[in-house]
């Protein structure tokens, strides 16, 4: 049978279709367990690796109920073909944490206004959520934590800072539980965490448990304000598969996690000591050396709570991961964090459906203070996937797996060189360039659709990007450090997907190749093919360039756009759009197009867009060109004229000087000829202002000493000039 679907639709699928599979990249290959070598000491349990220096080999998979492995300085660890399992124990979730059996398993006797709802309401985690009124407490079923002396969470995920929770632990007995830890100037007491609110965009509240004899457990979650709760769970938390220690940092709770203290290897603090005093045996790494990781898997053995698969924070240690891979779920369960880091040829693959906090937007699947080298990985899932410094990110997969706002698949710091990657999100968003310059973004490959709605944005526009290009509008004469300049994206290949969800009613999805609103700098964006197609007829939008909120739109020159749907909007429902340049751009109408579609949108209300250049593009398919939102616009369209000096007795004139003058005698232009003669000038054919207001200015005369010659520039145009 004939498809009905719009001939756009199809030709920009086949081009989707048609782009460029996953490259073969070097990624994570199952290497066969080899006799231990000569020197090298085998590995057949889990524990202490604390010779420096040493090369130690594993014979066998191992596992343990907490972090298996602390090495110490200088060592190599060839995992051999085998699997490091970390968290390994009969740990029991509460059930139905999620209620997506309903309200089966809960006590629900104090809470009257207990109801499960879709979570479409406000999206947290699967398909359903609880609501609860003010005053309202459940208690969960016991559950058995089997191992003592170490780190659980009792968490709860809530849907808005608007929102309030204590949190609760009881023991076998029913008598509430508390955790006291004085190895700091405060003390800490948890749990109760009360009355309690996550941060913009909400997260998971949780209260960390620790030091406490095995046994059952129970959670009581209580509602201090009307809320929206989800994920109401304890978890075996902070374990690690593989540990570098540089310090001991124990700040571990929730109120710690909202300061940004940093916390890792709270269970390894010696027990009654001063926070930072590391247990008996625990190898502690000072000073600058690698250590290197190669050949096997790490994973977590449940589903927990602030785990990663590695942990260094030696600062001076360089931790080297090769042909590694890392299997973690769970909220902000991740596959590394790490001081500084080389990573090749490894997979990260995590299940992090939710966050603690979304403003932490280094909290992703590999989190790293400096990287020499990351190339040839595939970065499956998380909220987000790569963060912290690196000169050379290059060769590999990007799959984002995003579900709250700004954890995009990089945030590069200033001068990386970003290459020759794949960024396919299950969800999400690629690369986010924040205030940071001179970063370089070539020969990639982008593929972004809109996503459904998150917590934070369920009633109102949310976007997914390619790439986003950001100072929030940051001042052109303050700090280099707090401005986005002369960032540059060029060659590559991105293909954006508009979708509408009609079934989240209020919601408005958008997918952007670029999303600029940039005031410190010009960025450059060039030579790239860009299609745009929208699938259907809903409210999802799908454009190459969204400009707002911004006063430095930058130079965007030599890219070709291919869409069934506009283009490009300047000045938009973000904020304003100014002073930005589009020239020799190739702009294509896609077969079957719906009629009334322009491909540049201008203006938003009171949001103006104004100065912009549009010069020597060209428009295939297209015949009307813009579409007004705003009556406070501004733009030029004009042509490049290419002025050739010659000298009477032949031969270039380099040197020469060159005026250019509009109608009336006003100089618009004045610069010297190259060394072959040659002068280049962009010059408006007309200016509009308002909703159309069009003012003529294709009249100039050009001059180079005493010659002149007068031109009418209605299209790009070469003249010669001899003096």
């Amino acid at each position: 049978m004939a498809s009905d679907r719009p001939l756009a639709m199809l030709v920009l699928a086949g081009l989707l279709a048609s782009a460029p599979c996953a490259a073969a990249f070097g990624a994570y290959k199952q290497a066969q367990p080899k006799p231990v070598p000569a020197g090298a000491i085998e590995v057949t349990e889990p524990g202490m690796l604390s010779k420096a220096g040493a090369t130690y080999v594993l014979t066998k998979d191992i596992s343990s109920d907490r972090t298996a492995l602390f090495l110490a300085s200088g060592v190599t660890l060839d995992l051999n073909g085998h699997t490091v399992t970390y968290a390994d124990a009969k740990y029991e979730h509460v059930p139905n944490y999620g209620f997506e059996e309903g309200l089966k398993g809960w006590d629900v006797s104090k809470a009257p206004g207990a109801k499960v709802i879709p979570s479409s309401v406000h999206p947290m985690v699967g398909e359903k959520i609880l609501q609860l009124k003010a005053g309202d407490e459940i208690v969960s079923q016991y559950i058995n934590l089997p191992v003592a002396e170490r780190s659980y969470d009792a968490m709860c995920a809530v849907a808005t800072n608007k929102m309030r929770i204590t949190i609760n632990v009881d023991d076998e007995n029913g008598k509430p539980i508390s955790c006291n830890f004085t190895g700091g100037r405060e003390r800490r007491v948890t749990p109760p965490e009360v009355k309690r609110h996550p941060e913009l965009g909400g997260g998971v509240i949780f209260a960390h448990m620790h030091h406490m004899s095995a046994g059952k457990y129970r959670i009581r979650i209580k509602a201090e304000t009307d809320c929206q709760i989800d994920e109401c769970d304890i978890r075996p938390s902070l374990d690690a598969g593989v540990a570098v220690v540089g310090a001991i940092q124990p700040w571990a709770t929730y109120n710690d996690h909202l300061k940004w203290y940093p916390c890792a290897f709270f269970d390894y603090n010696k027990k009654g000591a001063k926070g930072g005093t590391p247990a008996a045996g625990i190898p502690v790494v000072k000073g600058a050396g690698t250590v290197t990781i190669r050949n096997g898997v790490i994973r977590n053995g449940t589903v927990g709570m602030r785990t990663l698969g590695v942990q260094s924070n030696a600062k001076g240690v360089t931790v080297v991961l090769e042909n590694v891979k890392i299997l973690n779920a769970g909220i902000n369960c991740n596959s590394a964090r790490i001081a500084k880091a080389t990573l090749r040829n490894c997979r990260f693959e995590v299940d992090t459906p939710f966050i603690i906090n979304r403003h932490n937007t280094s909290e992703m699947n590999v989190q790293v203070g400096s990287a020499t080298e990351v190339v040839g990985c595939e970065f499956i899932g998380g909220q987000g996937s790569f963060s912290g410094t690196c000169p050379e990110i290059h060769d590999n997969l990007f799959v984002n797996g995003q579900t709250v706002t700004n954890h995009y698949s990089i945030s590069p710091g200033s001068g990386t060189r970003i290459y020759r990657n794949r960024f396919e999100p299950k969800i999400g968003s690629g690369i986010y360039i924040g205030r940071g310059h001179d970063v370089e973004v070539f020969d990639n490959v982008f593929k972004i659709e809109c996503a459904p709605p998150n917590c934070e944005y369920r009633y109102s526009g949310y976007s997914t990007n390619a790439i986003r290009l950001s100072d929030y509008n940051a001042s052109s004469t303050g700090p280099v450090e707090k401005r986005c300049a002369n960032n540059r994206v060029y060659r590559n290949k991105i293909y954006i997907t508009g979708k509408s969800y009609p079934h989240y009613k209020g919601y408005r999805p958008r997918a952007y190749a670029f999303f600029i609103s940039v005031g410190g700098g010009t960025n450059y964006i060039y030579d790239n093919e860009i299609y745009v197609q929208k699938v259907d007829g809903g409210n999802g939008l799908g454009l190459a360039f969204m400009i707002g909120g911004s006063s430095n739109g930058g130079e965007i020159y030599n890219n070709k756009i291919t869409s069934n749907c506009a283009a490009a909007w300047i000045g938009t429902d973000y904020g304003y759009g100014r002073n930005m340049t589009f020239r020799g751009n190739t702009f294509v109408k896609a077969p079957g197009t719906p009629g009334g579609v322009k491909p540049f949108i201008l203006g938003h209300g009171g949001n103006a867009a104004q100065d912009i250049r549009f010069y020597s593009n060209t428009y295939q398919g297209w015949s009307d060109i813009f579409q007004y939102h705003s009556n406070s616009i501004s733009y030029s369209v004009g042509w490049t004229l290419t002025v050739k000096v010659r000298q009477k007795a032949g031969g270039a004139a380099a040197g020469a000087e060159v005026v250019i003058s509009e109608q009336g005698g006003r100089e618009v232009f004045r610069k010297r000829a190259d060394e072959k003669g040659v002068v280049v000038a962009r010059l408006a054919e007309y200016k509009v202002t308002g909703r159309g207001n069009r003012t003529d200015c294709s009249a100039y005369t050009v001059k180079a000493g005493a010659a002149e010659k007068s031109v009418k520039l209605t299209r790009d145009l070469e003249v010669t000039i001899t003096r």
